[in-house]
């Protein structure tokens, strides 16, 4: 049976997304915002923006709807996340960075997009 290869949206990549139980491969690459666009437009990306801010701000920079999605989600192989990655550093405890901050560190190119392409 062929495996379903979905495709996630996130902020964050994390070890806890990989199943344990096998030896898996992620290749990263750093990509623009048309890439992700194509990416999206072949529909059932899968959300897993937690943040109302940051799916606002994305919605805004990608000219498509992010839903808020706080879920857990394991990458299988064959899986992509497109990652939404904000290097802004370490914020304050219980600091949030509103959808202006983040328009604001993407426009300042202190915010990119990862692709994790899970084999």
């Amino acid at each position: 049976m062929a495996q379903t290869q979905k495709v996630y949206l996130g902020n964050a990549f994390s070890l806890s997304m990989l199943p344990m139980s096998e030896e898996v491969t992620i290749r990263f690459k750093k990509v623009g915002v048309e890439e992700v666009k194509a990416l999206l437009s072949n529909g059932g990306v899968v959300s897993a923006i937690g943040h109302p801010s940051t799916a606002s701000a994305l919605s805004k920079i990608l000219g498509v709807n992010v839903p808020t999605n706080r879920v857990s989600i394991t990458l299988q192989p064959g899986d992509t996340l497109i990652v939404f990655q904000l290097a802004v550093g370490r914020l304050a405890p219980g600091q949030e960075l509103g959808e202006q901050d983040i328009l604001s560190a993407f426009s300042q190119g202190k915010a990119y997009f990862v692709i994790a392409r899970v084999q």
